[in-house]
């Protein structure tokens, strides 16, 4: 007995779909894990060229120069952020990422409402 696949029937592609993007997937991490490096590396902490005396403590990472300038240099923009938009509530947080959301699901909705009319 012979199955024949019609990529009209919505549930057969969504299964096949499915099933290819899975086999995909688990070869691709099977491949990866067979590649990967078992050996753990260490390395020194970078000393910028100079002997150790000169510089005796860590380089500052890239994301603390960053904030030591917004701080030090543009203080007005740094306490609007930090006052007016980063309060530290979460469910300000959420509300402000739920409305933008909320505008991207209506904008798809609309497309492809005027995509199925244009048909």
């Amino acid at each position: 007995m012979t199955h024949s696949y019609s990529l009209n029937d919505p549930l057969a592609t969504t299964i096949l779909v499915f099933a290819s993007m899975s086999i995909s997937f688990i070869a691709l991490l099977l491949v990866y894990e067979s590649l990967k490096s078992r050996v753990t590396r260490e390395t020194q902490i970078y000393l910028s060229g100079e002997p150790e005396e000169v510089v005796k403590e860590a380089s500052p990472s890239v994301g603390n120069l960053y904030w030591g300038f917004i701080k030090k240099f543009a203080r007005s923009i740094f306490n609007t952020l930090i006052n007016k938009v980063q309060t530290g509530s979460i469910h300000e947080w959420f509300s402000f990422i739920s409305s933008w959301l909320g505008i991207i699901i209506l904008l798809a909705v609309l497309i492809s409402v005027l995509y199925l009319l244009a048909r």
